[in-house]
């Protein structure tokens, strides 16, 4: 379609900022020679080597980039580098430089972060870097290619790579990125479109694209997917991908610039003539009809209209930020591009009852879905209104599963329309959004139509991705035809219904069991569940006999997974439970597989195996029946068999073999004597007891406590278990001579030998007991005298060698009642504190400890209680606590003997050492004394006369009160 016949909208608002006016002041009479945009700015350089940045509120930053002018530039879109190309002198080679806008100096000029010489003093004509800063490519006027490769920032000594000359200037250039590591350079000339891979290291090979050039800023990159180079002739605009030539937009006109912002081609040409609707920016002396005017035209090539077009003068450059479009003058005057909002835009297109170009753009913007299906709705309801119902049907198709069906299904419900409301029913069905009425509706309509052979196409034959209720299809036909009925529901897998026509309505009970039989098997289970009531009541053998195959595979299958989904044979048994003979024998068909049956199957079948033993006359048959059950109980995994059900089971229906077993397998011995003594069978009371008394010595007890009662307890027996008492000591003597003499049919002769027995044992305790009490006594004495003496007469300290270092004791020394001397050093350096003997004081300790521990157990009064009624002699317990002063008062004891400073024996006594020159005097107390061993061993004597006593020296000279002295009276 060619270009003039492209539809026309006004879909943007042109702005004339007034701020304008103070841009074109800031650039002054400078001349514009290049211009870019991104990262929040415009950037326009002059030939005067200035850079002036403009930002959103149009405030103009200037600084000086280069000394004479500058050539090129370009501002990477996510990145704060813009990288320009400029003269510093005439007639040298330009610089490459790239600067950080958001670093400055003190000056608040940019950061030069590199500068590089280009390599040809040939003019550059163009630039174009990657926003990664990793590739970068200048084209000069002789068609030369300098390529840089690295970090634009870091890599300044990097050396360019020259491609190869085309032979001429280079009119545009510009980088595609395939995938993550492979780039191409698409490269436009006046006569020629090539492109580069440069991402091999050692040579970039060209293609050449096609052998139509353009001039300069006529070449644009779109962006996107499925991008393209695009280039601008006279004729169209030429798209080319990396691999070849793509598609050709018929545009006439002298195109001079060439952009794309967002999915928009901006092309600005020239026009000769009076413009309709110019816009003079500056005064003119020419005739209006000799006035060269330029036309911006925005088109959306996706949808094939134009959405704006407008014509001013003067037009240098067109450059998309913050999201709108932004048109510069050689004078340096700005107008805004504002693109119209989507709302707005199917407004317009709405009164022009445009709806295809409606869901075009909005289908191209990603439209909310919901508003999408309302632009359909309208354009339904506009084709409706026309007449066009099998259009307006089309549209309203589009709705389904967002449109209520109910909205579109009222205007078709006249007879006229029954076509339409038909085509869009079948629709309805196939999106799988009609519910049971929609289907009615459907079949009636096709009833009305006289078309049998269209709905039995429609439910049969065609359209297998159709969705539709099968089940109100099913019933519509069965009605009808049962043929059509049956085939619908084998083809769409309704097992259940199609049995249920075979039994209902033709009784077809072995037809039935065999198309079952050919379902898998979880359907297999479903339907035969569903129907096993009419199955049982019609044929009752070939359904025992089906279930029996069925259920087999439970056991048979290979996968465990599928377990779960197969037929169990519990899930059949309240089909048999009024026959228990027959229920015997159906699971009895799965007895080989007693592992893997479940609970509940397995206590079924023992319930019933006891109900066919109790009705069975026959004694061989009961015994039989007796050996099956013994053998499941035996074994069957303990986890699999509830042995307290069984138990319930057994003893309500007397089965002893299995009440004992169970008993016997739980280790519950004490509930199985009472058993056999509720049965009055003491031989297997007794028998128990022999097995299972080493295991439970407390059944010889629960025996002996029932003899006492029990008057048909045979006496023979009561020996046995009376020694059995005696010899592992469960009962003490008295408690058992008690209950004997409370028996009234127990006479002494029964139990003469285990009295005799008993009397002699007791004879030789009372002996020996009387032994330890003699040796008890005399030891008890033996310490009471020691206890006196030490309390009331001296004690001689003989010692000649220090305890702790066993060498000759020297004065000062240090002595203890317990008749252990040391070196006052030695007893400095081993003792704990100053009143303990370092020898003694372990073993002290270690007394202490006992007794506060026994004082902690005598707090445990519930453990002591438990333990006096589990034992058998509470008397020797209870003489066991008193012989551990567990019922005394540990501070009492405590007190006594820091009173008698008796901690252990022997009694250390409290040392008070003395410096070794001084000599004790003689009234000084006799619980210590330092003196020299050697030469007086008794602490009380008198200083001998050849020793000189200094009382300077006597450390006790100020602190020794004479009234205090209680051997005062005795000098």
């Amino acid at each position: 379609m060619s270009f003039l016949e492209w539809r026309k909208f006004n879909f943007f608002d042109i702005i004339h900022d007034a701020d304008s006016k103070k841009i074109s002041q800031t650039i002054g009479s400078s001349k514009i020679t290049s211009t870019s945009s991104g990262h929040g700015h415009l950037v326009t350089c002059d030939d005067d080597g200035l850079v002036h940045l403009i930002t959103r509120t149009f405030q103009v930053t200037t600084f000086r980039a280069y000394q004479s002018a500058v050539l090129l530039s370009t501002q990477l879109q996510f990145s704060s580098f813009l990288v320009t190309i400029g003269e510093d002198e005439p007639d040298t080679n330009t610089i490459l430089k790239v600067w950080d806008l958001e670093r400055r100096d003190r000056q608040s000029t940019p950061i030069c972060i590199r500068s590089t010489k280009l390599p040809k003093s040939e003019k550059p004509t163009t630039l174009c870097a990657t926003d990664n800063r990793l590739l970068m490519a200048v084209g000069f006027i002789d068609g030369c290619i300098a390529l840089f490769k690295g970090d634009l920032s870091r890599d300044r000594n990097s050396k360019p790579k020259m491609l190869k000359e085309l032979g001429q200037g280079i009119t545009g250039m510009a980088f595609k990125c395939v995938s993550k590591d492979q780039w191409y350079l698409f490269v436009s000339t006046a006569t020629s479109v090539q492109q580069f891979n440069v991402t091999s290291k050692d040579s970039c090979p060209m293609t050449v694209l096609d052998a139509v050039g353009c001039n300069f800023k006529c070449s644009v990159l779109v962006n996107g997917p499925d991008s393209h180079f695009m280039i601008a002739k006279e004729d169209a605009i030429y798209c080319y991908t990396v691999d070849s030539r793509g598609p050709c937009y018929v545009v006439g006109g002298q195109k001079i610039i060439l952009q794309w912002f967002r999915n928009y081609l901006i092309i600005v040409s020239k026009e000769r003539g009076k413009p309709l609707n110019a816009i003079t920016v500056s005064t003119t002396t020419k005739h209006s009809d000799e006035i060269e005017s330029i036309s911006i035209t925005v088109l959306d090539i996706q949808n094939k209209f134009i959405i704006y077009t407008t014509t001013m003068q003067d037009i240098l450059s067109v450059l998309p930020e913050w999201g709108s479009l932004y048109i510069l003058t050689t004078k340096g005057c700005l107008s805004q591009l504002i693109e119209k909002d989507l709302q707005s835009k199917l407004t317009v297109l709405f009164k022009k009852n445009l709806y295809d170009v409606a869901v075009r753009m909005a289908k191209s913007q990603q439209y909310d879905s919901q508003a999408l299906i309302d632009i359909f709705r309208q354009y339904g309801d506009h084709l409706y209104t026309k007449g066009d119902h099998s259009g307006a049907v089309e549209q309203y198709i589009k709705t389904i599963g967002k449109l209520e069906p109910s909205y579109v299904i009222k205007k078709f419900l006249d007879s006229q329309y029954i076509d339409s409301l038909t085509t869009y029913l079948h629709a309805l069905h196939k999106s799988g959004n009609a519910n049971k009425d929609h289907t009615t509706l459907l079949f009636n309509c096709y009833s009305k139509l006289n078309s049998l052979d269209k709905l039995q196409e429609f439910i049969v034959i065609k359209d297998e991705n159709i969705d539709f209720d099968v089940d109100v299809a099913i019933k519509v036909c069965r009605q009808s035809s049962p043929e059509n009925a049956l085939a619908l529901a084998k083809k769409h897998n309704r097992h259940s219904l199609y049995i249920k026509i075979l039994l209902e309505d033709r009784h077809e009970y072995t037809s039935a069991l065999e198309y079952i039989e050919k379902l898998s098997i979880e359907q297999s289970v479903q339907t035969i569940k569903q129907y096993s009531n009419i199955f049982m009541k019609n044929v009752p053998k070939d359904t025992v006999s089906f279930l029996k195959k069925l259920c087999s595979t439970c056991y048979t299958t290979s996968n465990v997974d599928l377990s779960g989904n197969l037929a169990q044979p519990e899930e059949f048994i309240y089909l048999l439970l009024d026959d228990s003979e027959c229920l015997v024998e159906f699971l009895e068909h799965f007895d080989n597989y007693l592992d893997k049956w479940s609970t509940s199957l397995l206590n079924t079948y023992i319930e019933h195996c006891l109900i066919v033993w109790k009705n069975e006359n026959n004694q061989d048959k009961c015994s039989t029946i007796e050996k099956k059950i013994v053998n499941i109980l035996q074994s069957v995994d303990i986890k699999t068999c509830d042995h307290y059900q069984v138990l319930i089971l057994a003893t309500s229906f007397e089965f002893k073999p299995a009440i004992v077993y169970i008993f016997e397998r739980n280790k519950q011995y004490s509930k199985l004597i009472r058993y056999y003594l509720s049965l009055y069978d003491y031989n297997g009371a007794i028998e128990c007891c022999r097995r299972y008394g080493h295991e439970e010595s407390k059944l010889w007890v629960l025996l002996f406590n029932t003899a006492m009662v029990d008057d048909m307890f045979p006496p023979f027996m009561l020996e046995e278990i009376l020694n059995e008492i005696e010899r592992k000591s469960l009962l003490s003597s008295h408690f058992t001579i008690t209950s004997l003499a409370k028996s009234k049919t127990i006479n002494i002769g029964h139990v003469r030998a285990y009295l005799t027995s008993l009397f002699g044992a007791e004879k030789k305790t009372l002996d020996k007991d009387k032994e330890m009490v003699d040796k008890y006594q005399k030891d008890t004495e033996t310490l009471r005298h020691n206890i006196e003496k030490l309390k009331n007469c001296a004690v001689v300290f003989q010692g000649l060698r220090c305890s702790a270092c066993n060498n000759q004791l020297e004065l000062p020394s240090v002595h203890f009642m317990c008749q252990h001397s040391y070196h006052q050093h030695c007893f400095q350096a081993f003792s704990e504190s100053d009143d303990d003997c370092p020898v003694c004081t372990p073993n002290n300790k270690q007394i202490m400890d006992i007794i506060r521990t026994q004082g902690q157990i005598k707090d445990y009064n519930e453990a002591f209680h438990n333990q006096l009624e589990r034992a058998t002699d509470s008397f020797s317990l209870i003489s066991e606590y008193f012989g551990r002063c567990l019922f005394d008062d540990l501070s009492s004891v405590e007190n006594q003997l820091a009173k008698s400073k008796l901690v252990s024996s022997p009694v250390a006594l409290t040392p008070i050492p003395v410096a070794p020159v001084v000599q004790t005097p003689p009234r000084l107390s006799p619980v210590l004394s330092v003196q020299n061993l050697q030469q007086n061993t008794n602490p009380f004597d008198e200083d001998g006369d050849d020793m000189e006593y200094d009382d300077n020296k006597n450390p006790f000279k100020d602190e020794y009160d004479e009234c205090k002295n209680p051997f005062a009276d005795d000098s």
